[in-house]
């Protein structure tokens, strides 16, 4: 099975006729507009009464950036890692009217990324608070996540409200090592790129990091193929890039799970970063 998906040819098609995926909330109402966002994020209130942080199409960043938020946010409710719960939303012509809306005025409605907002969160571009809640292995899953995704602009949530319990957000710029909006033939020149976070934090749980590694390496072409399937057709992404960005994560689990073993058997506190407290 492993050798018949080796070459990129064998994905070839394999979105043809699958569905894709649709939204199932709308935004009622803006609140209001990140403070630093080069995507143009804003806050929104949805009729499920639950608040999302939207970006749209059309945004600064381009739509890329919200192809990745779904693979990223896909590929780590797998794994089991601290992303934030992510959804389609549909934004009315009504939202696109808001005065400080990221986009031109659309007639027509929209279909967005909403990241859940999480109340009282402090933001943090390094791993810490190891110690604190179920951080040390929350973090141990972000180590994987991160190779296997070639992480890009480190953004963690700490929720104040649950003993600064760690969340990944934010994944717009994720995959592209340099080289900008990725398609097929930057896939193919970045899958063997090493991904590795530079340090740990001290106690970062290291069994956990051995579950995800093999968590990593059991990644089939069906399920990867599911994941792509995410993201809406409105957005534009061509199929062919889609299908050879489930090859790349494919091609990419065995050398990830074998670096985050190699990791996890470090003595614990060789590596550190940020606060552990």
């Amino acid at each position: 099975m492993t050798d018949d998906w080796a070459a990129l040819s064998s994905w070839r098609g394999q979105l043809a006729g699958r569905a894709r995926a649709t939204p199932s909330i709308t935004i009622r109402a803006p609140r209001a507009r990140a403070q630093s966002s080069g995507a143009g994020a804003f806050l929104g209130l949805a009729d499920d009464g639950r608040q999302y942080w939207v970006k749209v199409p059309g945004n600064p960043q381009g739509n890329q950036v919200l192809t990745n938020e779904v693979i990223v946010g896909e590929v780590g409710r797998v794994l089991g890692a601290p992303v934030r719960e992510r959804v389609l939303v549909t934004v009315p012509p009504a939202v696109s009217g808001w005065t400080e809306f990221p986009v031109r005025y659309s007639g027509f409605a929209i279909t967005a990324h909403g990241s859940h907002h999480v109340p009282g969160a402090v933001d943090d571009d390094e791993l810490r608070y190891t110690k604190r809640d179920d951080n040390a292995r929350r973090q141990a899953a972000i180590v994987g996540l991160w190779d296997l995704c070639l992480g890009e602009d480190p953004q963690w949530l700490y929720e104040t409200g649950a003993a600064y319990s760690m969340w990944s957000y934010d994944h717009g710029l994720w995959f592209t090592s340099g080289e900008g909006d990725w398609d097929e033939a930057v896939l193919e020149r970045l899958v063997a790129t090493d991904g590795s976070l530079p340090k740990l934090p001290a106690g970062v749980n290291r069994e956990r990091m051995r579950e995800v590694a093999d968590a990593i390496e059991n990644l089939t072409p069906e399920l990867l193929l599911s994941v792509v399937s995410e993201v809406p057709v409105e957005w534009g992404t061509d199929d062919r890039d889609l299908e050879a960005m489930a090859w790349f994560l494919f091609a990419r689990r065995s050398p990830v799970a074998k670096r985050l073993r190699e990791r996890a058997q470090l003595p614990s506190g060789n590596e550190t970063t940020g606060s552990s407290q």
